[in-house]
């Protein structure tokens, strides 16, 4: 992932008031930002202190509350490559001396859940895979005087059925020099010299669920946020609530995200505080976010692309704050909010820039299916009332579309649009019975017990990436969809040396802390006949499965793995939920145990990289994923399909690799409906994705970043393009893959893409802002489709839009800083 950074010092509470750093290319370097905060109160009376910390804040345990699974099922997850033999991977923090009784201080416990087994902690290491954690939270309040401290690859999940509340102090320490700080969670911690423990855009594989933090002890004055968050792709933030201070003037506040590339948040709750979320990343997917009763209900500071879907807003003073600026341009570049609801509040939307804008083209929003109730003004920007909202006498509406931007409708333009326009037609398969899109969230199985699982170890599956655990996985697997049981996937890594099928009707959790099914061997290295190592039901086959938390990779040299491969034809209506993957990754190369990081697969920019030098021990993918003809009724949420641009073990820190692999996501041959909300696809050879001969597609907040070793070499190597996959033929010398191709296509709605290429040839200058080439010449393709993009965001590409085979979209039209925009893009089919 290319780094960026904030480069301002920037303290919290200034961020808090609105002055706020503008994030800049700068490859290698991280962030910069060092917190200098004012801690307004720290000794209160202790009767006042009782008061706070015991009330209804911290009733009593209700009945039921330990019987979630995950607190009983025992626990046989390994780490294979931690340094200790006895490393635990499931760590329950009441065995490290958490009380959950709220009124105990259980912070260091917690921490010491957290840090024991010589982990990849803040400060003392670059990033790791080699020791997962998954700390478990029962049911219970747990007081913690100083912020929890997150390390890397770590999971924090509580109980769906009763949800733990974590609970600030009202003496809570934020002063970082006595070991304190200003977020109760501090996901990524700042180090001396103003740098975060990990560069946000190389922090992966993390979630945060079934958790509430809150802070209504702290006073008011006290400058707090829950959840400290710079993130990046993997990651997930779910089913959390967080409660604010609401007393007037109060400078609370639920997440604060300052960079990173994610990413995914869904089912978060935020109630009170000054901002219920301040937020910047390059881009992110909000889904089903409630937030009520904040003074600003979303603060954005800044953003290439951001999608919102299912946000409710209600009682606040503003709904989206979107005015960020540094004097001189907009921070906020693109946003996207669909399906969504403000309520009870003067200023639903709110935008700014400064006069004159540079570069002049500002922000690009586009905004569709928004209610408003009691919202006096809709849209507010920099003149006043851009879009009058309710009246007393009409206290609801809807704004059925509108968008602010550059436009490209019926392929030409660009036209600067700001007003109304006609919204999407909707394929009925795609929305739910209230007309919006339809969402689906991971099961954690809460009503299910001990005998409705069936484990990976129960059948033999070793998970130590030494053993076959090819025959253990597939009687696993055939088993508990014969019995209608879930499966249990234990941490660890399953070496497979055969297709592993999936058949109709599974569901498989796995652990939290990813288990990796890993390929490895002779069966997955035929490019003339590729193999999933994965398989989703067989071809023409129909039902669904649910599956969640899992990693798919190759071992060394696999010139045939097709990692996942969907053929499943599921049963879909407005009753019938969909087949869903969730948090289910591809990860091709750079971590221990893949044979595929710095000593294997190095960088070699100084070398012209040919047929007959090519590293062919490091060609460890035919196709990442794949969803067959007629395979529909999908719906993905949080994927990230990534082959390594770096080795993200120590002591590697984190140095650039070349790993080939041939095609990213391949979607085709299909009426759908399928759903891709916060997939990413990175670093492939021909193309990230290709949608071929599909219709009733969604795809919210896409991403993609072009290999970073072409054009050394170029498309034509190390795979030839093959038309039994749909291939595009780039046969050009020179060229570089295809961010997004479609073709043949019908009804497909993109609501959100950043397609990204950084490099020519490991050098990033191809990337920055002036005169100089860009880094490939087109990274976007339509032929012969039915197309309606909502904000296309692009770096370091000449053309954005290439439409029946000529360039359409020019970055240098669209310059919107350091990337380009186009807020609407609509194409129509020759006739």
């Amino acid at each position: 992932m290319l780094r960026l950074s904030l480069k301002s010092l920037v303290t919290l509470s200034a961020l808090i008031l609105g002055a706020i750093a503008v994030p800049a290319p700068h490859d290698g370097v991280a962030a910069d930002i060092s917190p200098a905060v004012e801690k307004r109160s720290s000794i209160f009376p202790r009767q006042v202190l009782e008061e706070r910390q015991t009330g209804p804040g911290c009733p009593p345990k209700p009945p039921g509350c330990s019987d979630f699974w995950l607190e009983k099922i025992r626990k046989q997850g390994i780490a294979p490559y931690a340094p200790a033999t006895n490393y635990r991977v499931f760590r329950n923090v009441k065995d490290y001396g958490a009380r959950g009784d709220g009124v105990t201080d259980d912070t260091a416990a917690i921490n010491r859940a957290i840090a024991e087994g010589d982990r990849c902690a803040p400060g003392g290491c670059t990033g790791s895979t080699k020791t997962p954690a998954l700390i478990y939270f029962p049911a219970g309040t747990y007081l913690v005087t100083k912020p929890i401290i997150n390390y890397y690859y770590t999971q924090l999940i509580g109980n769906p059925k009763c949800r733990p509340v974590i609970k600030a102090a009202y003496n809570f320490d934020i002063n970082p020099l006595s070991g304190g700080g200003p977020w109760v969670l501090d996901t990524n911690q700042y180090q001396d010299g103003g740098k975060l423990a990990w560069a946000a855009q190389n922090t992966f594989w993390r979630q945060i669920a079934n958790l509430v933090f809150d802070l209504t002890a702290v006073p008011g004055p006290v400058s707090i946020a829950a959840i400290h968050y710079p993130t990046s792709q993997a990651t997930s933030l779910s089913n959390v609530e967080i409660r604010l201070s609401q007393e007037a003037n109060n400078f609370h506040e639920g997440i604060f995200m300052e960079e990173g590339s994610g990413g995914y948040v869904g089912d978060l709750t935020v109630i009170g505080g000054r901002h219920g979320l301040v937020l910047g990343n390059q881009q992110f997917t909000f889904r089903n976010i409630n937030i009520s009763k904040a003074k600003i209900g979303i603060k954005q500071l800044w953003s290439w692309g951001w999608t919102y879907v299912g946000v409710t807003i209600e009682d606040c003073e503003i709904g989206f704050d979107f005015t960020a600026n540094n004097g001189t341009h907009v921070d906020v570049r693109s946003i996207t909010i669909i399906d969504s609801k403000i309520r009870n509040t003067p200023v639903g939307i709110d935008y700014a820039w400064p006069s004159p804008n540079q570069p002049p083209l500002g922000n690009s929003f586009v905004f569709e299916n928004v209610d408003l109730d009691t919202v006096p003004v809709a849209i507010r920007g920099p003149n006043g009332v851009v879009l009058p909202g309710t009246t007393p006498a009409n206290p609801t509406r809807t704004i059925p579309a509108w968008v602010r931007g550059n436009g490209y409708v019926n392929v030409t333009g660009p036209e600067l649009y700001q007003g109304s326009i006609t919204p999407n037609t909707r394929p009925a398969s795609l929305i739910n019975a209230a007309g919006d899109y339809v969402t689906y969230s991971k099961p954690y199985y809460e009503s299910a017990t001990l005998n409705d699982f069936l484990t990976a170890r129960q059948y033999g599956a070793r998970g130590n990436n030494r053993a076959d655990d090819t025959d253990a996985l597939n009687r696993l697997f055939a088993a508990a969809a014969a019995r209608n049981k879930i499966v249990y996937l234990n941490a660890g890594m399953y070496r497979v040396t055969r297709t592993i099928r999936i058949p109709p009707g599974s569901r498989i959790f796995g652990d939290s802390s990813f288990p990796v099914i890993v390929s490895s061997g002779r069966y997955f290295d035929n490019a003339l006949d590729p193999k999933p190592v994965v398989q989703i039901g067989r071809p023409g086959e129909r039902g669904r499965i649910e599956w969640s938390n899992t990693i798919v990779s190759t071992r060394g040299k696999q010139t045939g793995a097709i990692l996942i491969q969907y053929n499943l034809r599921a049963p879909y209506g407005t009753d019938v939920k969909p087949a869903g993957m969730w948090d289910v990754h591809v990860r091709v190369g750079g971590f221990a145990g893949s044979d595929l990081q710095l000593a294997q697969c190095p960088k070699t920019p100084g070398t012209t990289v040919t047929r007959e030098n090519l590293n062919r021990n490091c060609i460890a993918a035919f196709l990442s994923w794949h969803i067959t003809a007629g395979a529909s009724g999908l719906y993905q949420e949080n994927n990230w399909v990534w082959v390594a641009d770096h080795d993200i073990e120590e002591p590697a820190n984190n140095e650039q690799i070349t790993v080939y692999a041939g095609r990213g996501l391949l979607l085709e041959d299909t009426d759908g409906p399928h759903w891709l909300y916060a997939t990413s696809v990175e670093h492939h050879q021909l193309y990230e994705y290709n949608l071929h001969n599909v219709s009733n597609i969604f795809l919210g907040q896409l991403q993609t970043e072009t290999a970073y070793y072409q054009p050394n070499p170029d498309t034509r190597l190390p795979y030839p393009p093959n038309p039994r996959y749909h291939d595009p033929r780039l046969l050009a010398p020179g060229q570089s893959g295809i961010g997004l191709w479609i073709e043949d296509s019908r009804d497909v709605f993109v609501y959100g893409a950043g397609l990204y290429s950084f490099f020519i040839n490991y050098d990033n200058n191809c990337a920055q802002v002036g005169p100089q080439p860009r880094c490939q010449d087109r990274i976007f393709q339509v032929i012969d489709s039915r197309v309606t993009v909502y904000n296309l965001v692009t770096v370091g590409t000449e053309s954005m839009i290439t439409y029946e085979r000529q360039d359409t979209a020019f970055y240098r039209d669209n310059f919107n800083g350091f990337v380009s925009t186009v807020a609407l893009f609509d194409a129509l089919p020759a006739p």
